[in-house]
């Protein structure tokens, strides 16, 4: 194929190559660039979202509700949704951006609300300005955005310069969230919170002491609960103290070192203490190991109450913790039934570690002496007011006894106590002396003496007529009278011969008389030692004071 021809006249086209890019793109590209950035810098200049756990969303909005951390606001609630277990709602919040290296696991949060009781009123400004989440923040521990928040305001703020401890207690009493905590009338801290443990049964109060009264916990401090009020009743009348006002509506707790002690180091963080009934109790040593065992009684339990002392050597070793328990399927009616008496043994009182060692080496000691012969005695404490105790001693014709058990606890056998075996020793020797002719032998011997005066009547009379007498009438009938008076000693002397009823019964009654004063002996030789024993206790010597071992 030829090619066209060419007009001359048209000069020839010039080829360039296009450009791709063309300027004006570069308004929108920057325009791009700077709507970008500006989204960044509002993205980043928001700050952190958290998520806040609470049981309820009462008094919380999304888009209203402020996070505050005195009284400075921090950030604001976007959304509340319920969790996952439908059991809570989870707020979240946007934290300013200047905040968020407080955003930490120590932070707390917990939602502000009006409040009125015994600790005082607290959130009225939330009436107005409606309610909002306080922070607590911390600088410890790594950074987090999930949290749990709080039921209740912590009574503490985090940083508070003060020591932690630990308080329990037995018995009924109990004490709650910011009861007061006082040292001489002022109030040095508060209880935070408890807990309960199930496996010991016990309740355990977390209180904190402030900044500078920490220093007076020491290691060898005692807590007590104070009412408010003391009454002492003394031979110089009646002495009344009565403490703060608070205190007196509300109770509280007191501590202080016993008197006469120099105060020891200083109680570490988490320091378990000991909170005693009241102020004098403090002086009454507490342990807390102890090994439990039974004693069937036969007698009567009767004084024999809870709390009663457990005796060894006139010191006291532990205490009878119940007297009402009868084995499943056993009753009263029957006369063989043993009451079964549980007590416990301190190995701290013994002389051993208040510890789990201390419990090995007390029960296998305790269970060697019982097979030694090792006897408890139900025996009176104070006679008059008819308290009795649990005496442990060793019984020589008891040894190389069996160790029995009862309840899965080791059983420590008993035998009757002096006292006991006196009275029933009077009682039969008066069941015997009811048994005797008395009254028969009463009648006889007036019998005798009315004719024995008769017959001294009539040897006066012979006498003063002595020369009348022979070959007078009267001589017949005084020999006669003699005769009757004769015959009736000899009845009387045959009454109390050999064979007769009546010298059986006086064998018998000077032989149980016999018996009487032998066992009253030990009795005699303790009076002998100490008159007062029946009347007052003896009083155990003032023990040493176990320290308490650290956590």
């Amino acid at each position: 194929m030829t090619e066209p021809a060419r007009d001359p006249d048209v000069p020839p086209a010039t080829v360039a190559p296009l450009r791709r890019i063309s300027p004006l793109w570069l308004i929108p590209i920057v325009a791009f660039a700077v709507g970008a950035w500006m989204v960044y810098d509002d993205w980043a200049s928001q700050g952190p979202l958290i998520t806040i756990e609470f049981a309820t969303a009462e008094g919380l909005e999304a888009e209203k509700t402020k996070v505050k951390t005195r009284d400075v606001e921090v950030g604001q609630v976007e959304a509340i949704t319920l969790n996952d277990d439908l059991d809570g709602v989870i707020v979240t919040a946007r934290i300013h951006l200047e905040f968020r290296d407080l955003l930490r696991q120590g932070s707390r949060f917990w939602v502000v609300q009006p409040s009125i009781g015994l600790s005082g009123v607290s959130g009225l400004g939330t009436i107005l300005t409606g309610q909002y989440i306080r922070f607590s923040p911390s600088r410890e521990g790594r950074r987090t955005s999930k949290f749990r928040g709080l039921d209740a305001p912590p009574l503490t703020p985090l940083g508070t310069p003060g020591v932690h401890v630990v308080l329990t207690t037995e018995g009924e009493f109990s004490f709650a969230k910011g009861d007061q905590i006082h040292y001489q009338g002022i109030t040095v801290g508060k209880i935070e919170d408890l807990t309960f443990d199930f496996d010991e049964r016990r309740i355990y109060y977390s209180a904190f002491i402030e900044a500078p009264y920490h220093q007076l916990v020491t290691a060898n401090t005692r807590f007590w609960r104070s009412s408010g009020i003391r009454a002492e009743v003394s031979t110089d009348g009646i002495d009344v103290e009565t403490g703060p006002l608070s205190a007196l509506v509300r109770g509280g707790i007191s501590f202080s070192v016993l008197a006469g002690q120099a105060p020891d180091q200083l109680a570490e963080e988490g320091t378990r203490f000991y909170i005693y009934p009241n102020r004098a109790a403090i002086f009454e040593p507490h342990y807390l190991h102890a090994i439990r065992y039974w004693v069937l009684v036969r007698d009567s339990v009767g004084g024999l109450n809870v709390g009663a002392p457990v005796m060894y050597r006139g010191l006291q070793v532990g205490q009878v913790l119940r007297t009402d328990y009868l084995p499943p399927g056993t009753n009263l009616l029957d006369r063989s039934l043993a009451i079964p008496v549980l007590i416990e043994i301190h190995p701290g009182r013994l002389g051993l570690p208040d510890s789990e060692a201390g419990i090995e080496r007390a029960t296998a000691d305790i269970n060697a002496w019982i097979r030694q012969g090792l006897t408890a005695t139900i025996r009176s404490q104070n006679f008059l007011l008819g308290q009795q105790l649990v005496d442990l001693a060793y019984d020589d014709t008891a040894s190389n006894a069996e160790l029995a058990m009862f309840e899965d606890l080791a059983v420590i056998p008993t035998r009757q106590d002096t006292f006991e075996k006196f009275t029933h020793s009077i009682e039969e020797l008066l069941a015997r002396l009811n048994q005797l002719p008395v009254e028969a032998v009463t009648e006889r011997l007036g019998t005798l003496i009315d004719d024995a005066s008769a017959t001294l009547a009539s040897i006066r009379g012979l006498a003063e007529s002595g020369e009348d007498m022979l070959g007078h009438q009267r001589n017949a009938e005084l020999v006669a009278q003699m005769s009757r008076t004769l015959a009736a000693v000899e009845s009387l002397a045959a009454s109390f011969s050999g064979d007769s009823a009546t010298n059986r019964d006086l064998q018998r009654a000077l032989q149980s008389t016999a018996t009487l004063v032998e066992e009253l002996r030990p009795l005699v030789t303790e009076l002998k030692n100490k008159p007062n024993s029946l009347i007052f206790s003896a009083d155990p010597p003032e023990e040493a004071i176990p320290m308490r071992k650290r956590p």
